[in-house]
């Protein structure tokens, strides 16, 4: 049988405080920094959260990275702090200090997906609450906002748009909270996304991720022999070593490990 993870701050904060690397903070965004909406433009930092990353940034013992679904312009707009790293589309670009990446095989991809989002976009055309949220190099269907039947019939037209418009594309539909995302079949994602920034900072840390979502699995399997690893809201389905209750204890979290490293 699984084993599920522990309270952070019954075992986890142990965990912290007997490693003594020095901490790489990795957080996703929706559902963790901020409260999951049904308007994905609505989210934005609240000012005690933007507090707490900035003075753990300034204090120079720990480094910051905001991995996301989101677009990277997109995400650096919400966040908009200075001297920590942003990765956008789940990690198919990156930016922060000394670190401009785009992963080499995304661009060729643009064509195919436009294609189809734009096959999605006239299909969905009559179902409430249902929208196409255009990126870079990928695009989401958002169906929080539907009805029961609408959100059902959302997904039936995605999945055979796709598997009449996949054919000779190497593309991967990607699973989230009550949305389907179309993205190029690169081998990567969020976990690799975050050895890749570590690995071109080339020093060394504890890395430690906190997500709530299916795509941050990825992280948590790279990350659970090497790091701390926390799941936002409390399940047994996941590869996290440790959780916290929901994403409002993010500013407890954050406070106490300020409170760590300026000691």
């Amino acid at each position: 049988m699984k084993t599920p993870p522990e309270y952070f701050f019954k075992r986890g904060l142990h965990a912290f405080k007997k490693d003594p690397g020095r901490p790489f903070l990795f957080f996703d965004f929706d559902g963790t920094l901020v409260p999951i909406q049904n308007d994905p433009a609505a989210p934005s930092l609240s000012p005690g959260i933007r507090d707490q990353l900035e003075k753990i940034v300034h204090s120079g013992w720990a480094t910051i990275a905001i991995l996301s679904g989101r677009s990277l312009a997109d995400i650096r707009k919400r966040v908009r702090i200075k001297g920590i790293y942003y990765g956008g589309n789940h990690g198919l670009e990156i930016s922060g200090p000394r670190i401009r990446f785009v992963h080499p095989e995304a661009r060729s991809f643009r064509h195919a997906i436009d294609s189809v989002r734009r096959s999605v976009e006239k299909a969905i055309m009559g179902l409430q609450g249902v929208f196409i949220e255009k990126k870079r190099f990928s695009f989401t269907l958002h169906y929080r906002m539907a009805s029961k039947e609408d959100k059902a019939a959302a997904r039936r037209v995605f999945r055979r748009i796709i598997s009449e418009d996949l054919a000779g594309h190497a593309l991967k539909i990607i699973r989230g909270k009550q949305v389907l995302e179309l993205s190029p079949a690169v081998v990567w994602d969020k976990g690799k996304a975050a050895l890749y920034i570590l690995q071109k900072l080339n020093r060394d840390h504890l890395p430690v991720y906190a997500g709530d979502d299916l795509t941050d699995e990825t992280a948590f399997r790279i990350f659970k022999e090497r790091g701390i690893t926390i799941r936002v809201g409390q399940s047994v389905k996941t590869e996290a070593q440790y959780y916290l209750r929901d994403h409002r204890e993010i500013v407890r979290f954050l406070q106490t490990i300020y409170d760590i490293i300026k000691k």
